[in-house]
């Protein structure tokens, strides 16, 4: 069963014109799903925190057809490769990967399009390279939290020892536990209480998961376990405002009505009316949905992406690519 449904979503990249890209960075390949004409530069795709580029699976064939976009695996989710042992992962390192990627195709700008903590970090992105980012879409999330000094001090106590579980043989801890299929798809639904549908998990889960061939209709987790301890960015109110200064990108927000803010609503206030002050092509509303809802509910934002494309994408913007 669970290699029929895995098959399923295979199938659907064939029938939506997909590509399967590798990129060789020094320290391993990342894998991508290239959607849309090839001699174009992308829209690059980021996914969030245990998610992969699976999480586009849904919205982007509902996008326009002639728009190419890049969705990609971060380092230890999907099909991209593990960091090295004694190693964790960093929020701040998919600035890096994301320079990475600009460099290996040959790019000078690169547009965004986000979910989540990738969406924080396209944010900080945008407003560290703010002359190298042209279009900017993010979903739910904004930029980085403003949290109590205490609760900082404690999220860093409790992640930073965990990586330490992981630093001799990573392909041992990922390999250890089989799980029937259907398991982890409601494993997956609880535990984003329900911002994954579970007809939406097959989506992620066929880049996550690989059947065990040792034990018949079982499967074992891709995902890198030490990304769960990434305890993401946290920094100043005043830092994060002096990034919504700088980005004068056209800038999509799209927020749900289901998810809290994570923090005290001020702070996401102000944050919205500095980047309405200083740009004027900077757009925010809300979607009727949970967390994923363009994954579980694509159809909720498919429309205003669309509208946001059409408005602010020009081909002659984005006719380059080394492909």
């Amino acid at each position: 069963m669970a290699e029929a449904k895995l098959e399923g979503v295979r199938r659907n990249d064939t029938l939506n014109g997909v590509w399967e890209e590798r990129i060789s960075l020094p320290f391993g390949d990342v894998t991508c799903k290239w959607w849309g004409p090839r001699e174009q530069r992308p829209i690059v795709c980021l996914h969030g925190w245990l998610d992969n580029a699976g999480s586009f699976d849904r919205l982007l064939p509902l996008l326009p057809r002639h728009i190419s976009f890049l969705a990609i695996d971060i380092p230890g989710h999907g099909r991209s490769t593990h960091l090295p042992a004694g190693v964790a992962y960093y929020a701040l390192d998919t600035l890096r990967l994301l320079l990475y990627v600009m460099q290996y195709y040959g790019w000078q700008r690169i547009s965004l399009m986000s979910h989540s903590i990738g969406a924080i970090m396209s944010y900080v992105f945008a407003g560290v390279f703010p002359d190298r980012v042209d279009l900017l879409i993010s979903f739910d999330l904004l930029k980085p939290f403003i949290l109590d000094p205490d609760m900082l001090l404690f999220l860093l106590a409790d992640s930073l020892p965990k990586t330490l579980d992981y630093n001799t043989d990573t392909k041992e801890t990922r390999d250890g536990k089989l799980y029937e299929y259907d398991q982890l798809v409601e494993h997956m639904h609880v535990g984003f209480h329900e911002s994954i549908s579970k007809d939406a998990c097959h989506f992620l889960l066929y880049r996550a998961v690989e059947p065990a061939p040792e034990r018949a209709g079982y499967v074992r987790r891709r995902t890198d376990p030490r990304v769960r301890h990434n305890h993401g960015l946290v920094w100043s109110h005043d830092l994060n405002l002096e990034i919504a200064r700088r980005i004068k990108a056209p800038f999509l927000y799209l927020k749900t009505t289901e998810t809290p803010l994570f923090e005290d609503p001020q702070y996401h206030q102000e944050t919205l009316d500095v980047l309405a002050a200083h740009n004027k092509d900077f757009v925010q509303a809300s979607v009727e949905g949970k967390h994923h809802v363009h994954l579980s509910d694509p159809d909720h934002v498919a429309p205003l992406v669309s509208e946001f494309l059409t408005k602010y994408w020009t081909k002659e913007d984005y006719f380059h690519s080394k492909l």
